[in-house]
């Protein structure tokens, strides 16, 4: 089963129990803290880019059907789990006016300012959407952007060609951000009408390679009706870009919400004592567990890293050799996800020595993503196993 699929309340729980019986030493309590919250929230997906870039388009083929549609105006739109579907609308004389149904079928209150779409969407209990219109004077942009990257999980870039206006503006964004945000070249069907797709990605690739974990042309509205027909169209949801685009997020949300959770099983199984189990039973937490340190936490991370690599290895023996693309993008990915758990983790010695080979890892994986065939995808996932086995000869005891 999908960790997306799997109910983490339990654990939340656990780690909640943990935290409030002060059993965390005070160093390990900002980042228990930190995971119970990220743990109880949805991963946040925010879809930004100037006016007229795509945005819902790409929300509602994202979510399989027509949600804003073009009732988006320049309000900030939030699309989240609830048992009812229903908008609610908060304006600027302080209301909140409520309306069943859809944001696309409804009409817009004056003076909204915000919008909350909630949907009976199960998908949405694991990550929800929030768009956010960038418009008015740059100095404006610039600030709703820093508000984004301190907000979200995952940044959606829709660009029709990410002109240099607007890599000036993503430029100020923080590297920690850009490791999990993608830029989307949005109406790309336009694009192969005119025969200037192919020039655009490579004009485009130089910078993206530097500022985003990847970049995905979509052509929405045939994602949307892929999803829409009475029986899906996986031909057209493939060649719209949706598919490729949705695996990617979604990957990127599997492996943020995993590298939580190790982290909590980490803590709970150190410090956390005796706590109920979802039947209400007691478990021991086994408390001859080795002390947790830096070091432990970075071993963990590494040997997820490794068993990942293996599997690749062996999936590609079973297909007669690697597809390039999606093993380079799940393996920058992987180190990219062992970068952050490096970041959450208390600074030491080994954890810094960590992070700079991480860093050296990262680039080494940006020149094989340059050459795109099998040999590059090879050499990818062997420098992921040898990067661990390097990393775990450094960790003290």
């Amino acid at each position: 089963m999908s960790l997306l699929q799997t109910d983490i309340s339990p654990l939340a729980g656990r780690l909640e129990h943990t935290l409030s019986t002060g059993q965390l030493p005070a160093e390990f309590s900002g980042w228990g803290s930190q995971l119970l919250r990220r743990l109880r929230q949805p991963v946040q997906i925010i879809v930004t880019g100037v006016t007229g870039s795509g945005k819902s388009a790409l929300i509602d083929m994202m979510l399989g059907r027509v949600v804003i549609g073009r009732n988006a105006g320049s309000v900030v739109i939030d699309i989240c789990h609830g048992d009812q579907e229903c908008a609610v609308f908060e304006t600027a004389k302080g209301e909140r006016l409520q309306q069943a149904g859809v944001l696309a079928d409804l009409d817009m209150p004056a003076g909204t300012l915000r919008i909350r779409q909630f949907l009976p969407d199960l998908r949405l209990r694991t990550h929800s959407y929030t768009e956010l219109p960038l418009a008015g004077p740059q100095a404006r942009q610039q600030n709703l952007l820093q508000q984004a990257s301190g907000a979200a999980d995952i940044i959606l870039w829709c660009s029709q060609a990410f002109p240099d206006t607007e890599q000036a503006l993503w430029a100020d964004v923080p590297d920690s951000t850009k490791d999990h945000s993608f830029l989307v070249l949005t109406m790309a069907d336009r694009q192969i009408m005119r025969g200037t797709l192919d020039g655009l990605i490579k004009t485009v690739e130089p910078v993206a390679a530097e500022e985003f974990l990847g970049v995905y042309p979509v052509a929405a509205i045939q994602g949307l009706t892929a999803q829409a027909e009475p029986a899906p169209a996986h031909d057209l949801w493939r060649s719209s870009g949706g598919k490729q685009l949705a695996d990617g997020v979604m990957r990127q949300v599997e492996t943020g919400r995993a590298s939580d959770v190790d982290q909590a099983e980490l803590l709970i199984r150190q410090f956390g004592g005796e706590t109920a189990d979802p039947a209400g039973r007691q478990s021991a937490v086994t408390a001859a567990a080795p002390p947790l340190t830096a070091a432990a936490g970075l071993s963990s991370a590494l040997d997820q890293m490794q068993a990942r690599a293996e599997e690749m290895l062996t999936e590609a023996e079973a297909a007669g050799g690697p597809q390039a693309g999606p093993v380079l993008a799940q393996c920058m990915e992987m180190i990219r996800g062992l970068s952050q758990t490096l970041e959450a983790m208390p600074g030491s010695t080994a954890v810094e020595a960590a992070r700079e080979a991480a860093q050296d890892g990262e680039e080494m994986l940006m020149l094989c993503q340059l050459e795109q065939d099998e040999d590059a995808a090879i050499d990818a996932v062997t420098l992921l196993i040898q990067l661990k086995k390097e990393l775990t000869e450094d960790i003290p005891g």
